[in-house]
């Protein structure tokens, strides 16, 4: 179904149908924020370079409808780049947009730096239809933030329904 969980080297999460950016604080013309939801690992949200330079930035995504979610996935840039991969984050959790849930007040990628791969970060399940991802700190000191990609993992049971 349009709900179907997809898992790759790359990937995980649900897929990203019918998502869209709502707010984003920072992307460069390039390298917009619609790419870290595009489903391809290859392209990346990258926070604008010649401003901007202090964190926290911020996405917010539209997933459409309400989804039983448990859990969010970030994957870093897989160009071999560090910059603006992010090791401390925020995650929220929206029904309608107006009123949030923090799901992770404050999570730590834990040796991204060396392992590049998708980071799977789960909590306990939650209806939501928005979701919010701020990066809190990254690898180096320049203050940007990068992704490949970010999605949201089912709650056990709910994928392809």
């Amino acid at each position: 179904g349009r709900l179907g969980m997809v898992t790759s080297k790359y990937f995980a999460g649900l897929v990203p149908i019918g998502w869209r950016v709502v707010s984003v604080d920072s992307e460069e013309v390039n390298n917009p924020a619609s790419s870290a939801i595009d489903g391809n690992p290859t392209t990346i949200w990258q926070s604008r370079l010649d401003a901007d330079k202090s964190l926290p930035h911020q996405i917010t995504v539209d997933m459409g409808s309400v989804q039983r979610i448990a859990g969010f996935t970030y994957l870093p840039r897989q160009d071999g780049g560090h910059d603006g991969v992010v090791e401390n984050y925020r995650f929220e959790t929206s029904v309608d947009g107006h009123d949030w849930i923090t799901d992770v007040d404050s999570g730590r990628f834990g040796n991204i730096e060396n392992n590049p791969e998708p980071q799977e970060v789960p909590f306990a399940p939650i209806g939501a239809r928005f979701f919010r991802f701020t990066a809190l700190k990254e690898l180096g000191t320049n203050g940007w933030t990068s992704a490949a990609e970010i999605s949201v993992l089912p709650e056990e049971g709910e994928a392809g329904r």
